[in-house]
C-alpha cells in the first residue's frame, strides 16, 4: 500500500500536461473510498480525505464517502456487509428483519466473510429454517483482532437458547443439539461500546 506523499513527485511531473487539459489540481484527485497510507509530511492526504487510524495503529487516508456500512468512518474501517445487512430493505438487527440463509434447506452449511458489527450496538441476525427434527445447529464467529464478536442461537421467539463460548483466541462457538423443526436465528453482536469486522459459519447436521 503506497502513501500519499510517495505519489507527489509523480503528480508533480504530470501537472504541466494536466493544466493544458483541464483546470484541476493533481493534489485533489478522486481516488474513491478505498483507504491508503497517510503521508509522512504535510499534506498527509489529498484534499477531501482525512488521515485516520484504521483500528490497527496504521494511519490511512479515508474518503468521507466510504468505506462504511451503518455509519461513516470514525477511526475504524468497517467492512461493507450491506448485501446481507440490508437484504430485506432494513438492517438485520432483529429476528423480523433477519437475513434468510439457505442452511438446512438447500445446503448443510454456509460461511460469510467481510461482515461488520458497526456502529456500536449493531446486531447481525441470520435465519435458519430447520426442516428435519433432532437437527444440530452450530454457529461460529471469528475475527482477526480487536473486540470479540459474540454469538447466540435464538429460538423462533427470539429467546437465546445457547450463547457462544471460546473456540480459540479469536473465535466463539454456539451449539444447540436435537432441535425440533422450526425457524432459529444466529445473532452476532459485540459489547455496547465496541465494533469489529468478523466472519460467521453456520452448520446444520443430524
Amino acid at each position: 500500500m503506497r502513501s500519499f506523499t510517495s505519489l507527489l513527485p509523480l503528480a508533480g511531473s504530470l501537472f504541466a500536461g494536466l493544466v493544458g487539459l483541464a483546470a484541476c489540481s493533481p493534489f485533489a484527485p478522486d481516488l474513491g473510498g478505498s483507504p491508503y497510507l497517510c503521508g509522512d509530511t504535510a499534506p498527509q492526504c489529498p484534499e477531501g480525505y482525512a488521515c485516520q487510524d484504521n483500528g490497527t495503529g496504521k494511519l490511512v487516508c479515508v474518503s468521507p464517502d466510504g468505506p462504511g456500512v451503518d455509519a461513516p468512518p470514525s477511526g475504524f474501517l468497517c467492512a461493507d456487509d450491506s448485501l446481507l445487512e440490508t437484504a430485506n430493505g432494513a438492517t438485520n438487527d432483529t429476528i423480523q428483519t433477519a437475513f434468510a440463509t439457505p442452511v438446512a434447506q438447500s445446503r448443510q452449511d454456509i460461511s460469510f466473510a467481510g461482515l461488520a458489527i458497526c456502529p456500536e450496538g449493531d446486531k447481525d441476525t441470520y435465519a435458519i429454517n430447520i426442516t428435519v427434527a433432532s437437527s444440530n445447529l452450530e454457529v461460529i464467529t471469528s475475527w482477526d483482532s480487536g473486540q470479540p464478536v459474540s454469538v447466540s442461537i435464538l429460538n423462533g421467539g427470539g429467546t437465546s437458547i445457547n450463547n457462544g463460548t471460546s473456540n480459540g483466541a479469536t473465535s466463539l462457538r454456539a451449539y444447540a443439539a436435537n432441535l425440533p423443526v422450526g425457524t432459529y436465528y444466529a445473532q452476532a453482536y459485540a459489547a455496547s461500546n465496541a465494533k469489529n469486522n468478523y466472519r460467521i459459519a453456520i452448520t446444520v447436521s443430524q
